[in-house]
């Protein structure tokens, strides 16, 4: 089972690949905070209605409400919602944000995001190359922590030389 963060469903919405996430992960499970900034807050944004209509996103009510109010307030709310329900439900987390990673992982979740995504969907096939779809997402807005992390993931990939503009290490 996969808990969902926001991150990496408005990253693969943004870019119009909402359909790549479900093709890699089958299913995501998401908690209310989620869906709400996906689809109340997010309404009309890319994906909203394919999270909303989606039989392939379920919304789950994360029980133990006090476990998120103990989480930093540094987290967004939907950022501390998914690291409770992956402990749970003893789910993988999907999450971008380095600081949600690290307290995920600081409580022994296993944690992975859009770049491994990407990984697997190379892997199987589903796409030729992932360097194309990380511009993409960096064309997009969409903020990836470190350039070092896309420069060694390029390289596990097999896409060396990197992105033009990215520093070359």
């Amino acid at each position: 089972m996969i808990v969902a963060d926001t991150g990496p469903i408005i990253a693969f919405a943004r870019i119009g690949r909402l359909s790549l996430l479900h093709d890699v992960v089958g299913v995501l499970t998401i908690p209310h905070a989620v869906y709400e900034e996906l689809v109340g807050r997010g309404h009309g944004r890319p994906g909203a209605a394919e999270v909303a209509h989606g039989t392939w996103i379920h919304r789950r009510t994360v029980r133990d409400i006090a476990a998120v109010a103990h989480l930093p307030s540094i987290l967004h709310t939907g950022e501390r919602e998914a690291i409770i329900l992956a402990t749970e439900l003893h789910a993988q987390l999907l999450i971008d944000e380095r600081r949600g990673r690290e307290m995920a992982t600081a409580r022994g979740l296993e944690v992975f995001g859009s770049l491994r995504i990407l990984g697997e969907a190379k892997r199987s096939g589903v796409i030729p190359a992932v360097r194309p779809i990380i511009q993409e997402l960096l064309d997009a807005g969409y903020w990836i922590d470190e350039e070092r992390v896309i420069h060694v993931f390029l390289e596990e990939m097999g896409e060396a030389p990197l992105i033009p503009g990215l520093p070359q290490e």
